[in-house]
């Protein structure tokens, strides 16, 4: 465990907003991607597309929440929209293993991964940031885990 908060934003400048989960299973450091009718999910293509911003799921502190509390479905899901620069916590997916600098992507089911590390030519890499922290989840059974990533 960490010795900072049990916080999503590290540091930097971000625009705070608020929408509806169209799903269940948000966690906080989760990349969420807006649905047509400005409701959020899962960023669900693995290292694509973004649209115009990064949505990073935020702890429901006014709730009393951590980064360890899911939304539920239909819930108002906190989100940061970092500004370059920005330090924020995401969740990277297990089995993945980043080293300090290197540059992050989705992971197709709102963690993030490796940017690298794809899986085919045909793939987009549509860089999030970079990894300010080292982590290495390839152990077997190892969970998602928040890892500091600066916006890029």
């Amino acid at each position: 465990t960490m010795a900072y908060p049990n916080r999503i934003h590290r540091k930097g400048s971000f625009r705070h907003v608020e929408m509806k989960a169209n799903e269940a299973g948000i966690y906080p450091g989760m990349l969420l991607k807006m649905d047509a009718n400005g409701e959020v999910g899962k960023h669900d293509s693995k290292c694509g597309d973004l649209g115009d911003e990064i949505l990073v799921a935020e702890e429901d502190a006014l709730q009393g929440k951590t980064v360890n509390d899911a939304y539920s479905k239909d819930s108002t899901v906190s989100i940061i929209i970092p500004q370059r620069g920005t330090v924020v916590r995401m969740l990277l997916a297990s089995g993945e293993v980043l080293s300090v600098g290197e540059k992050v992507c989705s992971a197709g089911n709102g963690c993030i991964r490796s940017a690298p590390d794809l899986d085919s030519p045909t793939e987009l890499a549509v860089v999030i940031g970079v990894a300010e922290e080292a982590k290495d989840l390839s152990a077997s059974g190892a969970d998602n885990e928040l890892v500091d990533i600066r916006i890029s």
